[in-house]
């Protein structure tokens, strides 16, 4: 596989009010070659730092007084996060104009890892518990050590490389490596959620619209978010990974299932498809599916906890 940098998951905030005003050009130096992907809300370039290649977000409306907020939450949010290896790493940032560089990681995002034909994913299944395995710990590392929620967890957040013999970054990464990527939405807690050993934390009145529809959690239509969101999130990337599902394609707008009923049935019916899934997982009696289904459940209360997925994967 062509190892190439490709990060088309940075995608923050799709769903904040929009600007009425038309969208900032990019800068004159961006050019097509370089240009990674283009969001409403940036652009993302490759780039290099300290002769090292690097990635490079620029965002897009640099004189909204939202963007400053957006851009300054996110580098919060990665300076906490720093020094995790399966964790996204800032490398430097600029307030004016708003940019964040970013350690540049090799693979491709999971969502390219599919059949065209059947858009089932092609990855092994030793692949697939690799990425559980690392994620997992991602998440454990943000919920436990950071008091953050990622917020957006899906197969375009996650970078996945896998090395081959002729691979220039097989000596950096001589396993299977996935990376968590884009903190655009993450929630950064000001205090403590409590939490047991079994459970992340019970969901208290945490909330913001943003998230992309197949992967918001159930709670989500209570207006409440938790640790166990990103469970939530993790738990359906997985479904796909291991073949499951195809790549989720749910398109609904978020906020719109608290202003239209026949949008709230949409989300509601795809949940209940997955809750279908999570009960044949839960009485499977093969240890990993039971693990996989006790990240679906319903109850945020009730979902396993990344801490408690991390120590089961490695027993």
């Amino acid at each position: 596989m062509d190892a190439t940098c490709e990060h088309p998951g940075l995608i923050d905030d799709p769903i904040d009010a929009q600007p009425t005003s038309t969208p900032t050009p990019p800068t004159p130096s961006v050019t097509a070659s370089n240009i990674i992907a283009t969001t409403y809300h940036s652009v993302i370039e490759s780039t290099t730092h300290d002769n090292h290649p690097a990635v490079i977000k620029r965002f897009t409306f640099p004189d909204n007084p939202r963007t400053h907020h957006r851009w300054r939450k996110e580098v919060e949010a990665l300076n906490l996060a720093r020094d995790h290896p399966n964790i996204s790493q800032i490398l430097t940032s600029t307030p004016s104009p708003p940019t964040i560089t970013l350690r540049h990681e090799p693979g491709l995002s999971l969502e390219k890892h599919t059949s065209p034909q059947t858009s089932i994913c092609t990855l092994s299944h030793s692949d697939a518990l690799a990425i559980w395995s690392q994620i997992a710990s991602a998440l454990s590392h943000l919920h436990s050590t950071c008091n953050i929620i990622h917020d957006d967890v899906k197969p375009e957040n996650i970078i996945f490389f896998f090395p081959s013999l002729h691979s220039t970054s097989r000596e950096e990464h001589p396993q299977p490596h996935a990376v968590l990527l884009d903190f655009g939405a993450a929630i950064t807690l000001p205090f403590p959620l409590p939490s047991s050993p079994i459970s992340p934390s019970p969901s208290l009145n945490i909330w913001s619209p943003s998230g992309t529809p197949p992967y918001a959690p159930p709670e989500f239509l209570r207006r409440t978010k938790s640790h166990a969101s990103d469970i939530w999130g993790l738990g359906v990337t997985l479904l796909f990974c291991f073949g499951y599902i195809p790549l989720p394609t749910g398109s609904w707008i978020l906020p719109h299932v608290f202003e239209n009923e026949a949008v709230k049935q949409e989300m509601v019916a795809w949940l209940d498809s997955i809750e279908e899934l999570r009960t044949s997982l839960s009485g499977s009696g093969d240890a990993e599916k039971v693990l996989l289904g006790r990240m679906l459940e319903r109850d945020p209360e009730v979902r396993v906890g990344s801490s408690e997925i991390v120590r089961l994967l490695g027993s």
